[in-house]
């Protein structure tokens, strides 16, 4: 937390008679910097062995003092800049003795039509009026004259806080007296210090900074994959080249849509599809078959033994048709069904054999 201590006013007590006589005040306009002013000094002759010390205002007051060595230094100097101003890098620059300010007042809502002598004879009681100008506005490429008003006052230290806020006049128009580096004034409650957004009567505006805190913008997994995906997008498009122009024999170029080209894309995407899934389906049937020289008894055929069902058809020949008997030889000790035929006189009766199976 900030610890701020509360000190009764700098009178001419506290101060050296001897240096503020050889002190040079410099108000600058916007841009105005500390190498501008060092810039200017030695354009119009001064070198560092003839000032003491430069030192600056606070932050956004664009006020420095230089002090001299020597009095004279100081006079010479001032007779030298013309009217006491001086442009660099088109800012300017204005140069009093110390004892007095410059300040830079801006008068709002004031009908534009209103003179400037009207606004000089208000501002001449406080001080001395340097020059009165109109802001601009740009929009874009439209740029005009607004309706505010700069005006360059040259006042005393001790009168630089009577310059008001507000004028008011008997007809019943207003206008807003704003000022570098003075505290702003409230238009919801009339009291200074702060601005309306963040007045402590105004309700809304107490709303609107609590939903400001805790409503904070969330990064989600969709976003970052937005994201992402914009970024693929910009590189894949960089990296594209545009395709050869083609040519037909008479010499024209042709043309082809971007309906007919993306037709194009999808039917070889599918094509090569196919032709991946045909690949996989031949070594599956490749790896899953199962020929007879590996696997099973040995035969005396060069016929392949495979696990996956096949119809087969045989002719059949008349002596096929004829009934034979079999004989049954069983072998408890292997699993094999031995059949052996056997001639024997054909009898008038039906035979059934039944297979035997021992386990």
């Amino acid at each position: 937390m900030m610890i701020v201590m509360r000190f009764p006013a700098l009178t001419k007590e506290c101060m050296i008679d001897d240096a503020v006589e050889r002190t040079v005040k410099v108000h600058g306009k916007r841009g105005a910097s500390m190498i501008g002013v060092i810039n200017i000094f030695t354009k119009n002759g001064v070198a560092d062995t003839d000032v003491e010390w430069i030192s600056s205002g606070p932050p956004g007051s664009l006020q420095y003092d230089v002090t001299f060595k020597e009095k004279d230094k100081c006079l010479t100097f001032l007779n030298c800049t013309k009217h006491q101003s001086v442009t660099h890098n088109n800012v300017l620059y204005r140069f009093l003795k110390c004892g007095k300010q410059i300040v830079h007042c801006r008068v709002h809502w004031l009908p534009a039509f209103v003179g400037d002598h009207v606004i000089a004879e208000i501002f001449d009681k406080f001080g001395t009026v340097l020059s009165i100008e109109h802001d601009t506005l740009k929009v874009g490429d439209f740029v005009t004259h607004s309706g505010v008003r700069v005006i360059t006052l040259e006042v005393d230290n001790n009168k630089e806080d009577s310059v008001p806020h507000m004028i008011e006049f008997e007809c019943g128009a207003r206008a807003l007296i704003t000022m570098r580096g003075r505290q702003p004034l409230c238009l919801y409650c009339q009291e200074v210090g702060h601005v309306r957004m963040n007045c402590p009567n105004n309700i809304n505006a107490i709303f609107k900074q609590k939903e400001s805190v805790v409503e904070r913008p969330k990064t989600t997994q969709t976003d970052t994959e937005t994201t992402e995906k914009k970024t693929i997008k910009a590189e894949t498009k960089e990296n594209e080249q545009p395709e050869p122009r083609q040519k037909d024999e008479e010499g024209y170029e042709v043309v082809g849509g971007k309906k007919k080209k993306a037709r194009k894309q999808e039917k070889k995407k599918e094509a090569e599809k196919k032709k991946a899934d045909e690949g996989e389906s031949d070594t599956m049937e490749e790896d899953t078959e199962v020929r007879g020289d590996k696997r099973g008894r040995e035969t005396g055929t060069n016929e392949d033994l495979s696990p996956l069902p096949k119809n087969r058809f045989a002719v059949l020949v008349d002596d096929d048709l004829k009934e034979r008997p079999l004989v049954i030889d069983l072998d408890l000790d292997s699993q094999d069904l031995v059949m052996t035929p056997i001639n024997i006189e054909p009898l008038n009766t039906i035979k059934c054999y039944l297979p035997c199976v021992t386990t």
